[in-house]
């Protein structure tokens, strides 16, 4: 049960670092930015409102001690996230013709799930490190 009420949080959160990104989005790309540019800003923008929402309401992870480890471990995942989603949104909208908006959809939604299992599991599960997570995930 634990788990369900972890991930509407996580969700309730994902929602509120989307609504920052699409808004981010929306303004830069608005001003003529650029597709691309705009989502690597708005991706940052909503990646800095997800680490907090999710260290201290999501996961209830609120030792500042640990802020340092979770905050490295939150930007290995946010690295590889974050070139997931620009890879994606990248490969639909610029190669494929697809346009921006529904590429940035699909782009977000792809990162959604792997996200919550490795945050839960290793950024904020308070383990070890990766080999850790694995094995807590199982």
């Amino acid at each position: 049960m634990a788990v369900i009420k972890q991930f509407s949080k996580y969700g309730g959160a994902a929602l509120g670092s989307a609504i920052t990104d699409y808004a981010v989005f929306s303004v830069l790309f608005f001003y003529g930015l650029g597709a691309v540019p705009s989502q690597m800003v708005a991706r940052i923008s909503g990646g800095i409102f997800s680490f907090v929402t999710n260290k201290y309401w999501s996961f209830e992870a609120k030792k500042l001690s640990s802020v340092k480890t979770e905050g490295r471990r939150f930007l290995i995942l946010y690295l590889f996230s974050y070139a997931l989603a620009l890879g994606i949104f990248y490969a639909l909208n610029e190669l494929a013709g697809m346009p921006a908006y529904p590429a940035k959809i699909i782009a977000d939604i792809s990162c959604f799930v792997v996200n919550f299992v490795v945050m839960r599991s290793y950024v904020f599960g308070g383990g070890q490190g990766l080999s850790s997570a694995f094995t807590r995930s199982r």
